[in-house]
């Protein structure tokens, strides 16, 4: 019962966020200077906060744990060019469909789905093996939203990407975190404090604006987006055994694998929809695939942790 009781308030957050738009608390502008918040502020809080939780006793596993993490990100985009040219994703949405197949929402869903399973030391575990994850939305993810629009408004000339345009609270966040980590660098308590507690509100919030962003999008919007449909057993069923197969090539540990396997299940990345806030149509796409994943995904990942032995 521990995972139905934290899909339901994950649910609920939903619940509350599309009564809010539905009361017009909140609408589409708020929603995207909310999005701004959690993706500059929220988020590098918590990613510099999970650092507090890892333990220094067994430096070879978390290593070998962010290798595997590496290599999952390297074939991720490799896998998702390819799944995007099989569906024949319009040019201008190509690479907002890549970064839904790529991220999943393993910080705001996955954290306490993986804390409900198997205790506090999997928030240390999903961490490290998703710290490429923050590197490769920061940089690869942002750029592909930037590109899908300019296609989108027939810019013809080629933008090459600047360095400036990779560099983001994000990035900044993700790095240190790897270099207090690697480097062991004694950090005062007051500072995990702060930044943990302006973390903390990253999934409630986010959660709230999914709701928000369900209760915008309309039913025939839904349906209209054809290319969400097809998206959905690869994000939520083939991905997870990609993920599952071949961290059986790193570890024999099945807590480790299982962990790593329900963080590649969960649904889009919440972070897809609001880093491509400023995008109408992007994150029109993006938004719709968040949500429709999300919904989904309370009955997959309940599925997938009992097929993993972790219910």
């Amino acid at each position: 019962m521990i995972i139905a009781t934290t899909m339901c308030k994950l649910l609920f957050a939903m619940l509350i966020g599309f009564y809010l738009f539905r009361k017009g608390i909140l609408n589409t502008e708020v929603n995207a200077k909310i999005s701004a918040l959690i993706v500059q502020i929220t988020c590098p809080c918590i990613i510099l906060s999970s650092i507090s939780t890892v333990s220094h006793d067994d430096p070879q596993i978390i290593l070998r744990l962010l290798l595997a993490g590496v290599m999952m990100y390297i074939i991720f985009p490799i896998l998702a060019r390819i799944f995007t040219k099989i569906m024949r994703v319009p040019a201008h949405l190509r690479g907002t469909y890549m970064c839904m197949f790529i991220f999943s929402n393993n910080s705001f869903m996955g954290y306490p789905v993986v804390q409900a399973l198997f205790g506090d030391s999997a928030i240390f575990y999903i961490t490290i093996f998703n710290m490429p994850f923050n590197i490769l939305f920061f940089t690869l993810a942002m750029h592909y939203f930037h590109k899908d629009a300019a296609i989108e408004a027939n810019n013809s000339e080629k933008e090459k990407p600047r360095l400036r345009d990779f560099i983001s609270n994000g990035i900044i966040a993700s790095v240190a975190a790897l270099v207090i980590y690697f480097a062991n660098i004694p950090m005062p308590d007051i500072f995990y404090t702060c930044v943990g507690f302006v973390g903390d509100i990253t999934t409630p919030l986010s959660m709230i604006i999914i709701g928000s962003s369900m209760a915008a999008a309309s039913l025939k919007e839904t349906k209209a987006e054809k290319g969400v449909w097809p998206m959905l057993p690869i994000r939520l069923g083939l991905m997870p055994l990609i993920v599952w197969a071949l961290m059986h090539l790193w570890t024999s540990d099945p807590t480790l694998i299982s962990i790593c396997t329900i963080s590649a299940g969960m649904p889009v990345a919440s972070l897809v929809a609001m880093g491509s806030a400023p995008y109408p149509r992007q994150n029109k796409a993006a938004s719709i695939g968040v949500v429709v994943s999300t919904l989904c995904s309370l009955v997959t990942i309940p599925i997938m942790a009992a097929l993993l032995g972790a219910s």
